[in-house]
């Protein structure tokens, strides 16, 4: 892996996590997202939270992603020019992540189709009201799912979400 570790705040970056910290912490959430041999782009970084680095993982563009009714839980990425779906991120699997595990996408071995296409997602994600609305989703998915309360709506992103405190305690006690 190149060593590219660097963690650039500002705007919203695409990063490799390390395989063997994604195994780690499936062993305690039934909802990490596969890695796919560290080929799964992460978006970050989204919340800061005690000292904790939250990534989502981004997913290809699905037919099923059309049906998806808006909530907390995703972000569509959309060509505006098109209209065709680039993509989502999902809040929902987001993740804790310490610096030594995360590297920054190294786009110069990809092929030409897969390099437009994750120049697209970017300049969607950072545009500033796209940004926001990532920022703003995931800092409220996240109060809703760490905060006590027995509402229905509490209980269905809760079963919906990683557990993001158990992650937060978990990724402290990862040995890199």
């Amino acid at each position: 892996m190149k060593d590219s570790k660097k963690l650039k705040l500002g705007k919203l970056n695409f990063y490799i996590i390390d395989n063997d910290y994604i195994t780690y912490l499936s062993q305690f959430d039934k909802h990490i997202a596969y890695n796919k041999n560290q080929k799964r782009p992460y978006i970050g970084v989204l919340i800061i939270v005690e000292g904790h680095y939250y990534f989502a993982p981004l997913f290809s563009p699905k037919p099923k992603h059309k049906t998806y009714k808006d909530n907390l839980t995703f972000f569509k990425i959309i060509n505006l020019k098109t209209k065709n779906d680039l993509g989502i991120i999902r809040f929902s699997d987001m993740i804790p992540v310490p610096q030594e595990c995360l590297y920054l996408l190294d786009i110069k071995n990809k092929s030409y189709g897969y390099k437009r296409l994750l120049s697209e997602q970017y300049s969607y994600i950072n545009k500033p009201e796209n940004k926001k609305k990532i920022l703003d989703k995931s800092e409220k998915l996240y109060q809703i799912v760490t905060k006590p309360n027995k509402s229905k709506m509490t209980k269905f992103y809760k079963d919906l979400s990683c557990n993001f405190k158990l992650l937060e305690q978990k990724s402290l006690e990862y040995n890199i």
